[in-house]
């Protein structure tokens, strides 16, 4: 039941990734693609999630750790660079 509850999630995920590129693909203001590169960011760390529930190793916590410092510092440097317009 598990396997298939996880296997939904990382379909759903996968959906909700592409989607996004889609989006990103399509818009033209830089602001939006900043915020919409979090998203699929989000969106990975997400499917990762999942998928480590179902598959043991011995790096999962590091990547966790790894990927949630590099996910709030990171996408929070990039939009105010945006909106500043590279201005320091």
């Amino acid at each position: 039941m598990f396997l298939i509850a996880s296997s939904i999630g990382m379909a759903a995920t996968t959906l909700g990734i592409i989607a996004t590129i889609i989006l990103m693909i399509r818009t033209k203001d830089q602001l939006t693609r900043a915020v919409i590169s979090d998203m699929v960011f989000y969106s990975m760390i997400g499917f990762y999630m999942i998928w480590r529930m179902v598959n043991h190793t011995q790096i999962n916590y590091e990547i966790a750790l790894l990927a949630a410092l590099v996910g709030g510092i990171l996408p929070t440097m990039s939009a105010a660079r945006i909106i500043s317009k590279g201005r320091r």
